[in-house]
C-alpha cells in the first residue's frame, strides 16, 4: 500500500509541473527526487536491482524517461518541454501502478547474461520513448533540432535493443536450451526492433523526412507499450513477468 501512495505522489508532482507554471521546474525536480528514491527503496528492498518485474522496469523505465528533462532543458523552452514530458513520464508510471509488485526473483534470472538483456531493454525502450518525446516537441515547433534529437534518441535505443536481443538469446538458451522461441512475446519484440529499424531507414531517405518520420516515431510509443504490455493479457505468452 505504501508503494501506491509513494508512485501516486511522484505522478501528482509530475503533473502539477504541467500546470505549475513557473514552479513547473521545481515540482519536475521533487517528482524526479520522490521517484528516484522509491526505485533506492525497491533495491534495498529486494537486495537486487528492481529489473526483474514489469512494475519495477516501467517505474525504472519512466525514471530514465524524466532524466532526459535535464537533456532537452537547455535546448527547449522549459513551458513547451514541461507539456510533453511529463506525459510520457506519468503514462509509464501509471502503467506501472496496474502491474503485480513482485518482491521474490525467479532462481533462473540470476544470471549475468538476464541482467544485461533486461538492462540493455529497459534502456534501449527508455530512449525510444524519450525519442517520441522529441517527436512531438517537433510536431508542435518543427524545428529541425528535435527531428534530429528524435533520430538519434532512436538509432541510440535501436543499438540497445538490438544488444537485449543478443543477451536475452543467450541468456534464454543457458536457462532453457534454446535461443529463441516464437511465442506471441517474442513476436512482437521482432516486430518492434523491425518498426524502428524501418524508421532509421526511412528517416534517411529524403521524402520522409520531417513531419513523416517525426510521425512515425511518435507511433512507435504506443506499439512499444502493445508489445510490452498488450500481448500477454490480449494474445497469451508463457512470460508473465517481465
Amino acid at each position: 500500500m505504501v508503494n501506491f501512495f509513494v508512485i501516486l505522489a511522484f505522478i501528482a508532482l509530475y503533473g502539477l509541473s504541467m500546470i505549475g507554471g513557473k514552479k513547473g521546474p521545481v515540482y519536475f525536480a521533487l517528482g524526479l527526487l520522490v521517484h528516484g528514491g522509491y526505485i533506492l527503496y525497491r533495491t534495498v528492498h529486494l537486495g537486487w536491482p528492481p529489473v526483474t518485474a514489469r512494475h519495477d522496469i516501467l517505474i525504472v523505465m519512466a525514471l530514465l524517461v524524466a532524466s532526459s528533462y535535464y537533456y532537452f532543458r537547455n535546448k527547449v523552452n522549459l513551458n513547451l518541454l514541461l507539456d510533453v514530458l511529463p506525459l510520457f513520464v506519468v503514462a509509464l508510471s501509471f502503467f506501472a501502478v496496474f502491474q503485480e509488485i513482485i518482491d521474490t526473483v525467479d532462481p533462473n534470472m540470476n544470471s549475468i547474461w538476464f541482467y544485461l538483456y533486461i538492462s540493455f531493454f529497459t534502456a534501449g525502450c527508455s530512449f525510444f520513448v524519450t525519442s517520441s518525446v522529441a517527436g512531438v516537441l517537433y510536431l508542435k515547433e518543427s524545428s529541425v533540432l528535435y527531428e534530429t534529437v528524435q533520430y538519434r534518441f532512436t538509432l541510440f535505443g535501436w543499438i540497445l535493443f538490438s544488444f537485449s536481443l543478443i543477451g536475452g538469446s543467450v541468456w534464454f538458451f543457458l536457462t532453457y536450451g534454446v535461443y529463441w522461441l516464437w511465442t506471441a512475446k517474442e513476436l512482437w519484440i521482432t516486430i518492434v526492433w523491425f518498426y524502428y529499424s524501418f524508421y532509421l531507414h526511412g528517416r534517411l531517405l529524403k521524402s520522409l523526412r520531417g513531419k513523416p518520420s517525426s510521425i512515425m516515431g511518435v507511433a512507435g510509443f504506443p506499439i512499444l507499450m502493445f508489445s510490452y504490455l498488450g500481448v500477454m493479457p490480449i494474445l497469451g505468452s508463457p512470460w508473465t513477468q517481465f
